[in-house]
């Protein structure tokens, strides 16, 4: 199946047009509940958010399945000048975070992480480090169709993990788009 989704996206990526992709709304929103310095981005797709966090002065690792989508992000980091790293990994795969580092900073926008990533995010992050998440919820399943396997019930992610203490936890619409908005900050549970 990972070799399904891999050949997907990256068909996706490879027929896009040579423009960047455009930075959602709710991206410049989340810089100041983020702390500055190393970001991961998560399922980054070819970088709406990691060039403008990028652009904005944090170190971003961008990691995605598709290759073709990295590609991109990197030939549209290099026009912009900016430099930031990217890794092509299967974010069902145990350990897909392993070498990474520590980070502290971790965004996620428009992808719903399955319950095995979450301790490798929290393990990822350092103490006192935060997290954003943005993803797809059910009444946007409701209102468009989208697959509700990728749609955040109501408090989905609430207790995901002990070590992920919740700041904030609401919905918004943004761009047409029916989101729920988590923020965390990790603890100094081990």
């Amino acid at each position: 199946m990972t070799e399904g989704v891999r050949d997907k996206w990256n068909r996706r990526y490879l027929e896009r047009g040579e423009h960047p992709p455009g930075v959602p709304d709710f991206v410049p929103e989340l810089v100041p509940a983020l702390r500055p310095g190393r970001l991961l981005d998560v399922g980054a797709g070819d970088g709406a958010a990691s060039l403008y966090l990028a652009g904005q002065g944090f170190e971003v690792t961008a990691v995605d399945i598709a290759e073709a989508g990295l590609a991109r992000l990197q030939g549209f980091a290099r026009a912009r000048r900016l430099v930031l790293a990217t890794r092509c990994v299967d974010l069902g795969a145990p350990d897909c975070l392993a070498g990474l580092g520590a980070f502290d900073s971790i965004v996620i926008c428009r992808y719903k992480p399955d319950a095995a990533l979450w301790p490798q995010l929290a393990a990822a992050l350092v103490p006192g480090g935060t997290m954003a998440l943005v993803t797809f919820n059910l009444e946007h399943h409701r209102r468009s169709g989208f697959s509700a396997r990728f749609c955040l019930a109501p408090d989905e992610l609430v207790g995901i993990d002990p070590r992920l203490e919740l700041l904030e936890y609401r919905s918004i619409e943004c761009d047409g788009d029916c989101l729920d908005r988590y923020l965390f900050k990790r603890n100094n549970v081990a």
